[in-house]
């Protein structure tokens, strides 16, 4: 079954923000014992990307990373005119090769299922807004609430 065909269980509101991430356990097949500066500075990777959309427990981004289902990742979600951080635990349910131009990185959507926001698990945060009609979560509240609050200041 395609990701286009899986039936939603949380609308998607779109969105278009930097994320950095890393994949905690990230192994080489190859052991080095050496170690220098280089070596240290591999031991964690961030890769950017950019947020496509996001719903009640999940996001889905664009990077050059090739990422598989079931990774684990740490991601920071960077806020426009804002220096605050989102910092997001979350497991890989899908990724695919969107773009493959010659002699450019190679670009892939992924679709992450967040498990915790800011350390709160986010099943224990999902309630439906009466007010709005819709379906919540502090995913939500952080992200999107944040956008609310920083376009009330302009």
């Amino acid at each position: 079954m395609s990701v286009d065909q899986v039936q939603r269980k949380f609308p998607r509101f779109e969105t278009d923000v930097r994320i950095s991430f890393s994949v905690p356990y990230e192994f080489r097949t190859e052991v080095d014992f050496k170690l220098d500066s280089e070596a240290a500075s591999h031991q964690e990777h961030k890769y950017i990307g950019f947020s496509k959309n996001i719903s009640v427990n999940g996001l889905c981004f664009e990077s050059p990373k090739e990422l598989k289902n079931g990774d684990k990742l740490w991601i920071e979600l960077h806020l426009p005119k804002c220096p605050d951080l989102i910092y997001m635990e979350g497991e890989v349910r899908w990724s695919r090769l969107i773009s493959a131009v010659p002699n450019t990185p190679h670009q892939y959507a992924t679709g992450v299922i967040v498990r915790k926001v800011d350390g709160s698990q986010i099943d224990e945060t999902v309630y439906f807004d009466e007010t709005y009609k819709v379906m919540w979560s502090q995913l939500l509240e952080r992200v999107l609430g944040g956008f609310a609050r920083l376009n009330k200041k302009k």
